[in-house]
């Protein structure tokens, strides 16, 4: 007994003291808080380039022509559809691939097609039919339908995702809609250059904040060129859409996937095309088109 007592006496002795811990670990134990993901404070440049290209082609289009901006809407969500599935990894993703990119492509093309208010009513057809489509396609799937569960929300997930977008597409014939889907445009877009400061540990918890200003920001600046919505309406409009996309950003910045070009496109997709329901919502509602 005496010689063990000695043996870890001179053990601790030779350790020394141990140093105190970190102002960072005090409050990672206080708190629970665990590191972030390493993929999740890397700079993605192409994010940014793709979100502010389609977020300008939508806005241009909407002033175009109604089937131009279904054009866009349907080439964003072609977009979403290239990488959404490698960005989560899913299994069996060529059969998903071709019947989402068919979605992306037949939602804004009904919409655009259907003559009258609501412009909406024929969408549903289009989303259920591409529903029915891909559990079917795990019915017949011929490896054992592994990941199951994660191949079905996945995909179903994308088909909400292009539900989203395809609502903008009717604002192009909805009074004051050309004008809110522009304001939102200009926010997404504005709100994207956030997320350059990801790599900077100060900055980072304020990266929500500093995208709704620089979309509510923006959105005021497409207010005042446009003539519409008032400023009031269209700072709210950019906090919101910015507040959304980068949120959405932000969530798929966790996925290891995200650091290939596929991924980082359908990233910039995504965050775009989920907020067509929001300015849909906001021009009904406040604008009464």
């Amino acid at each position: 007994m005496t010689a063990v007592s000695e043996s870890s006496d001179a053990s601790t002795e030779l350790s020394g003291p141990s140093e105190p811990p970190t102002r960072a670990a005090r409050r990672m134990a206080r708190t629970g808080d665990r590191p972030l993901p390493a993929a999740t404070i890397d700079r993605r440049p192409l994010v940014v380039v793709a979100t502010v290209a389609l977020s300008g082609l939508t806005a241009l289009t909407a002033y175009a022509d109604p089937l131009l901006l279904a054009g866009a809407v349907a080439l964003t969500g072609l977009a979403l559809a290239w990488g959404w599935l490698d960005l989560f990894e899913a299994p069996s993703p060529t059969v998903p691939r071709i019947l989402v990119g068919l979605v992306a492509v037949a939602g804004p093309a009904i919409v655009a097609a259907t003559p009258d208010d609501p412009y909406l009513r024929n969408l549903p057809a289009v989303v259920g039919g591409g529903l029915l489509l891909l559990l079917a396609h795990q019915l017949f799937r011929r490896d054992g339908r592994s990941r199951l569960t994660e191949a079905v929300t996945t995909s179903t997930a994308a088909l909400a995702i292009l539900t989203c977008g395809a609502a903008a597409v009717g604002l192009a014939r909805v009074t004051g809609g050309v004008d809110a889907l522009a304001c939102a445009a200009a926010g997404v877009a504005a709100a994207a250059l956030a997320d350059l400061f990801v790599n900077r540990p100060r900055l980072r918890p304020w990266l929500l904040p500093l995208a709704m200003l620089l979309g509510g920001w923006a959105a005021a600046l497409a207010s005042l060129a446009a003539g519409s919505p008032r400023i009031g309406q269209a700072v709210l409009l950019g906090f919101l859409v910015g507040a959304v996309s980068h949120a959405m950003r932000r969530v798929l910045a966790t996925l290891p996937a995200i650091a290939g070009t596929r991924g980082q496109v359908a990233s910039a997709a995504a965050s775009l095309l989920l907020n067509g329901v929001v300015v849909l919502v906001f021009t009904r509602v406040l604008l009464g088109g």
